[in-house]
Formats: structure tokens, sequence, C-alpha cells
């Protein structure tokens, strides 16, 4: 009797831990990295590294998630069987650990949209220069800003990509005030 209410116990605690992850990735509304997947449960003391590595895996073979490579990371997204079972289910998550999501959704939202509706790459050129290619995209993924700039060393061109993601707003902003300036 007691190993039967452990096992179920586990079963609750695997579901439930699925089901936390799906929703962290429906609220948050933009595709997370692994890394900010495991940051929210690591920091938290919610699942350890290698169970949020086998529970991605599991969702995504699942085709609860989808996962893809962006720029060496892998990001994932809840696709629309992810959200449905989700929406069944949302009920056996606890609310504490909905909250823990609500606050790390709370303070980390803003920051993690910034990042990835920013990119900033460089490409070396034939005769040596560096051309660096710098966007901010809007939440439907459409382009807001594009600005190339080519530069003579690999140290420019990362140095630029480097302040483009941690200033990409006031960048931006400098750069449309002097365009509507009269």
């Amino acid at each position: 009797m007691h190993s039967e209410v452990l096992a179920v116990s586990e079963e609750n605690k695997l579901a439930e831990n699925k089901l936390i992850i799906l929703y962290l990735l429906r609220k948050m509304d933009v595709s997370l990295s692994n890394t900010e997947i495991c940051q929210f449960a690591l920091e938290r003391n919610i699942m350890d590294y290698f169970v949020v590595q086998q529970y991605l895996s599991d969702l995504t073979d699942s085709d609860f998630l989808e996962a893809y490579s962006e720029n060496g990371t892998t990001r994932y997204t809840i696709t629309k069987e992810g959200s449905n079972a989700l929406s069944f289910f949302q009920n056996r998550i606890t609310g504490w650990l909905k909250n823990a999501a609500n606050d790390y959704i709370k303070n980390n939202l803003t920051r993690i949209r910034s990042e990835y509706e920013t990119s900033a790459n460089y490409f070396p050129e034939i005769n040596g220069e560096f051309l660096v290619k710098c966007d901010v995209f809007g939440i439907d993924g459409s382009q807001i800003m594009e600005v190339d700039v080519t530069v003579a060393t690999k140290n420019q061109a990362q140095l630029i990509c480097s302040n483009w993601k941690k200033n990409v707003n006031s960048i931006v902003a400098e750069i449309f005030n002097v365009l509507v300036k009269e």
C-alpha cells in the first residue's frame, strides 16, 4: 500500500513538472532557451538539470513542444497539442508552483523578450573586413529596424554585437530621435 501511494505521488509530480514547463512557455508567449527553462527550475528547486532535460525531451517527442536551434542555442515553443493538454490538465499544477512560474515570468519577461526580439551577428567579407547585422523585431516577428555596419576587425564586430544586445533599447531610441529631429 505504501509503495503504491509513493508511485502515485511520483507520477503526479512527474505530470505536474511537465505541465509547469508547458505553463511557463504558454504564459511567456515567446520561445525559451534550454538555459532559461533550467534557470527557472533550478533557482526554485523544482527539478534538477537532468530531470529538466528528460522532460524537455519527453515533451518534444510527444509533440507538446517544438525544439529548434537558433544561433547554437536550443529554443522551445509550446505546440497546439501542448497547449490543449495544458488547458485540460492545468488544474493539476499546485498553487505555489504556478506562483513560482508567475513570479519568474514577471521578473524575466521583459529581458527575455528583448533578447529574443533582437539579433546581432557578424560575417567575414572577402576583403578581410566584417559585416555586422543588427536587427530589432516586433512581437509578431516583423522587422522594425536593421542596422548593417562594416568594420575592420573581428574584435570590433564582436563588440558591436555585444553592445547592441546590451543596449538595444537606448540605441534604437537614439537613432529614432536623431532621424526625426528637425
